[in-house]
């Protein structure tokens, strides 16, 4: 008989104990479950004709009280059986509530149960040998099944029956098999991983051949189309966990290697060119199952516009080399418009344009307090203070502001204004993330030049990120004591990064900004491992690659002769 002609009645019960034989029933619920769907319900209470132990009423929420009016088992079980008919009988943990009903059964005189029987948990256990636990909670977790209420019958039984359609799938998507007496029998076999043959072929293609490196990796279906593209640390760690437990997996993937005929890969030196290529790739080939990474980020910058002889802040999405400071990315256009406001009310940079400026009258702004200016006071000194305790803040160095908030709050608080106090409270909040985060890129993104330095997992080895114009240019891997060889690799690539004649780019559209906010998260998310040594045009190259030796050396509590880097 086909699976879809099956009535399956899938069945839970509740009882005053563990013991099937010993503890009585207290509550019965069963799903009748055909063609894929619920189509009818059973549920009761039941006088078991004792006292419920605190225990079990603790766990169900059954209380004596709540079954003390309720019919004997006796008295319900016809319906039951009458629910029950033909269909196949279905329980987790089918030896437990198959020996209570029975046990019922024989106490009011009647037969035990001859239907065909499933049990989910065996079934699991064949199916999803991957998981640690195959329990209902641990199911439920697994499928992520909706559950209002656990222990009680019905609420478990519904449960269960989800479980065994989902279990159903599997079985015909991966033994190709829709027959019930197939179904019965799998129940009861041997212990043992079912994995589909293209998952076995793959596998037994990529062993051995997968490195211990970093690198992008491309998920391809039969036609050679790549579906999934992800980066990974170790690819021979992150490929081969996609292909080992594969039903442990979440449901998105599982849908994903059911497509899955071909794995390849690219190594990259580090795991920071391995995300900046993950990125770039997944918007220039849109695979089918990535969600994440489509699309270019619109995160904007915070623009200070030195260009002007009273600069002014404002928000840009793009940068371009127009002599202004760009600082950034920011989380988003609402979060932009909040820094400038802030920086605006805080440190009185104008905010009118050049042509309002140059009227030589006050604005609006100025009439109600918020600028300086400018447009009637040229004393430049003033005005180029507080630039530079704007620069200041959006590096991170500047606690002022903070102060101001907290002193801002607490006054209104004391004078009951608990509105004003908490928009001062939530500014404080949004605020110290900024310089948390600020404080790690603390410079415009064109004046962002450095070495980061990051040991390396094995602690032999550190690697080397050369920053040029906010972007990554180069990356060295070296040993805890460099030698003669790796200090001339330093001193050739500070000399081709860092030349200090190169002009500024011209812009930055998406593709280069897209970096600049990876490699701005990916500083943030490594900063407390990370050593970091900033160049600047007045340095000699010699001088900083020293400095980079000697940086690496102290890592490791080496001390590293380096006279060859230094002469130069």
């Amino acid at each position: 008989m086909s699976i879809d002609d099956v009535t399956f009645v899938v069945t839970d019960t509740e009882t005053t104990g563990a013991i099937a034989g010993r503890d009585r029933l207290i509550e019965i619920g069963a799903v009748k479950i055909r063609g894929g769907k619920v189509v009818d319900r059973y549920t009761q209470l039941v006088n078991p004709g004792c006292a419920i132990p605190h225990r079990i009423t603790r766990l169900t929420g059954i209380s004596t009280s709540m079954v003390f009016d309720q019919p004997s088992a006796e008295s319900i079980l016809p319906s039951f059986m009458h629910f029950l008919s033909e269909g196949v009988f279905v329980a987790h943990n089918l030896a437990f509530d198959r020996r209570v009903i029975n046990d019922e059964l024989l106490r009011a005189g009647m037969g035990p149960m001859d239907n065909e029987q499933l049990c989910t948990l065996r079934l699991a256990r064949r199916l999803l040998p991957g998981l640690r636990s195959r329990g209902l909670s641990s199911l439920v977790d697994f499928f992520q099944i909706q559950m209002e209420r656990r222990h009680r019958a019905l609420d478990d039984a519904e449960a269960t029956g989800e479980i065994l359609l989902r279990l159903l799938s599997r079985v015909a998507l991966e033994l190709g098999s829709t027959s019930l007496q197939d179904l019965l029998h799998r129940q009861h076999q041997a212990y043992g991983r079912t994995v589909p043959r293209h998952i076995r072929s793959i596998r037994s293609s990529l062993k051995g051949r997968l490195p211990r490196r970093p690198g992008v990796y491309f998920m391809k279906d039969a036609d050679g189309r790549i579906v999934y593209i992800g980066k990974a640390k170790s690819l021979r760690s992150r490929v081969s966990s996609y292909f080992n437990a594969i039903e442990a997996q979440p449901a998105r993937v599982r849908q994903m290697l059911d497509v899955v005929r071909d794995v390849s890969w690219e190594e990259t030196s580090t795991e920071l060119e391995a995300l900046l290529a993950e990125s770039r790739l997944i918007k220039e080939l849109r695979p089918r199952f990535n969600r994440a990474l489509k699309r270019y980020s619109t995160r904007p910058f915070i623009k200070l516009d030195v260009s002007s002889p009273f600069p002014a802040i404002s928000s840009a999405r793009y940068i371009v080399d127009d002599k202004a400071e760009y600082y950034g990315p920011v989380r988003g256009q609402k979060y932009a418009a909040w820094v400038v406001e802030l920086i605006n009310r805080m440190f009185g940079l104008r905010e009118c344009d050049e042509r309002t400026l140059s009227l030589g009258r006050r604005c609006f702004y100025g009439e109600v307090g918020r600028c300086r200016m400018p447009c009637e006071d040229d004393d430049r000194s003033a005005y180029d203070a507080q630039v530079e305790r704007v620069r200041d803040f959006l590096q991170g160095k500047d606690g002022e502001i903070v102060a101001r908030l907290e002193k801002e709050m607490r006054a209104c608080a004391e004078q009951e204004l608990f509105e004003d106090a908490r928009l001062y409270r939530d500014s404080l909040e949004r605020l110290r993330r900024l310089i948390d985060r600020d404080e790690v890129i603390a410079a415009p993104v064109f004046a962002r030049n450095a070495v980061l330095i990051l040991p390396g997992a094995d602690e032999l080895r550190t690697h080397l990120y050369f920053i040029r114009f906010g972007r990554l240019a180069r990356t060295l891997e070296l040993s805890a004591d460099p030698a003669d060889a790796e200090q001339r690799s330093v001193r050739f690539l500070v000399g081709k990064v860092f030349n200090a004649n190169e002009p500024r780019p011209e812009r930055y559209m998406r593709e280069e900004i897209d970096e600049v906010r990876i490699l701005a998260n990916w500083i943030f998310s490594n900063r407390r491992n990370t050593t970091t040594l900033h160049w600047s045009a007045t340095m000699r190259g010699s001088e900083f690659a020293a400095e980079i030796v000697d940086a690496v050396a102290a890592l490791s509590g080496t001390e590293t002769v380096n006279e060859s880097v230094a002469a130069a």
